[in-house]
């Protein structure tokens, strides 16, 4: 029971390893061939929050993950990731929502700023709105971006993995040793 328990619990690490090292793969891949467009797996969108604007919601160091919504789902109170000024992203509430020469606009504020943001924001400016935060998970995502976090989370991981099949295949390999050298007497040659 003990043992089913262990290898059910191994087995459940591995595919969760194998699964964050595959996004994190396509994530970078995606990030190389598009600097203009956020990583996005399954339509979500992880980013570090640098600043306190959000406080108390979202702090330095956490990371807000984001999904792909229509500039048309969006609804006041919502925390919106958008783009200003090229590449630079910002994550706000939005606040207001306001309609000028045809085009929907979005009002935001950092819930911990005193003031709302001077721009309005135009809905093809939109990345995207929370769908949920990870504290402190940016701060994870940049140590595994070092050559220790890389050891730690891709190389220590994997040679794991490799040391637990060979482990298997050994044991596979002894028990049908074993029965060789128990046959009866009558079946030896």
């Amino acid at each position: 029971m003990i043992k089913t328990m262990l290898k059910w619990i191994g087995d459940s690490i591995t595919i969760v390893l194998v699964f964050i090292i595959g996004v994190s793969v396509f994530t970078m891949f995606q990030a190389k061939t598009n600097p203009q467009k956020v990583p996005s797996v399954f339509g979500f969108k992880p980013l570090k929050v640098l600043t306190g604007s959000m406080e108390p919601v979202l702090k330095p160091g956490d990371m807000v993950v984001t999904r792909e919504t229509e500039p048309e789902e969006i609804q006041i109170g919502d925390v919106l990731t958008y783009r200003i000024e090229g590449n630079t992203l910002v994550t706000h509430r939005v606040i207001g929502i306001v309609e000028e020469n045809g085009i929907v606009k979005f009002r935001t504020k950092g819930d911990a700023n005193n003031t709302e943001d001077q721009e309005l924001i135009e809905g093809k400016q939109a990345i995207g709105t929370m769908a949920f935060k990870i504290p402190g998970g940016g701060m994870i995502a940049d140590f595994a971006k070092t050559g220790r976090g890389f050891l730690l989370f891709i190389l220590l991981p994997i040679f794991l993995l490799i040391v637990s099949e060979l482990r298997v295949i050994w044991l596979e390999l002894k028990k049908v040793n074993n029965k060789k050298t128990e046959a009866p007497d009558h079946i030896k040659a």
